[in-house]
């Protein structure tokens, strides 16, 4: 089944009665369902002072979401309830979705909203008809809300939907590689963390840079291991190790292949020069 964003925005609207938005990386607002912010936000926000906190508070969710890489519930200033949830194009996170401006259903909960929000407004018996005609729920139930939203934000990640602005699939391996050569790498692996196959890995990335995922790996391992070879104390077997290699043995017959010497001659040679 295709779904697109905007339907599965409404579908999630329609399922919770909540508004529904998409945010890209810097915080921009590019799509929502309804596209009107809720009375209440909308009455808040037309106080300068009001919508500073709310976009702060906004940013900071947003800021935890992408240090975990988890869907975050949260209360903004006001005491609602907010959920936020990544989004990935090709392992690289390209936005959020954001659900929210949610009462709990709780003695009490509506005054508390409108003591936090007679501040910013104007008219008390205004923004006292705005809170009752707002949606409410248990925390119980927002969190399964949050559940279905993370569901359609890995939908979203999967079929790589949504796709970010300045964000290239062969520049975000490379930066992988780069700092994740010590470690096993396959094609497989980069498949896994780029949620993509192996045809559009090797495809974007010869691309883009002429050469091999597999062999620009190597040029990154060989450049490191001459570096420590040069300046560093180590042992062949614990640069071969550090580097990536899978042991002494290959690392030095690739090496040789590569640079025509050994480790040790190359070392040899270039303590020789610095000295």
């Amino acid at each position: 089944m295709n779904i697109d964003l905007k339907q599965m925005l409404k579908e999630l609207y329609q399922i919770s009665g909540f508004r529904i938005s998409v945010y890209d990386t810097e915080w921009r607002e590019i799509a929502s369902y309804p596209q009107q912010l809720s009375d209440f936000c909308s009455c808040i926000q037309k106080k300068p002072d009001a919508k500073k906190i709310c976009i702060h508070n906004d940013r900071l969710a947003f800021q935890s979401v992408k240090q975990s890489g988890e869907p975050y519930i949260y209360r903004c200033q006001f005491g609602l309830y907010e959920a936020v949830a990544p989004l990935y194009y090709f392992g690289m996170l390209s936005g959020y979705l954001m659900m929210g401006q949610v009462l709990e259903t709780a003695p009490n909960s509506r005054k508390q909203v409108l003591d936090l929000a007679l501040p910013y407004c104007d008219d008390k018996d205004a923004m006292q008809t705005i809170i009752h005609q707002m949606p409410s729920c248990s925390s119980q139930t927002f969190s399964s809300y949050l559940t279905i939203m993370s569901i359609c934000a890995e939908y979203i990640t999967l079929s790589n939907r949504f796709r970010p602005v300045h964000q290239n699939l062969a520049q975000s391996i490379k930066e992988y590689l780069e700092l994740h050569y010590p470690e096993k790498i396959t094609l497989n692996t980069l498949c896994r963390q780029f949620y993509c196959s192996r045809a559009t890995l090797m495809t974007a990335f010869r691309q883009e840079y002429d050469q091999t995922i597999n062999r620009f790996l190597l040029i990154i391992r060989l450049r490191v291991a001459k570096e420590k070879l040069t300046s560093g104390n180590d042992s062949i077997s614990e640069v071969a190790i550090k580097c990536g290699f899978a042991d002494q043995n290959y690392f030095c017959k690739v090496f040789r292949q590569q640079e025509g010497l050994t480790p040790t001659q190359y070392r040899n040679i270039n303590h020789d020069k610095e000295q």
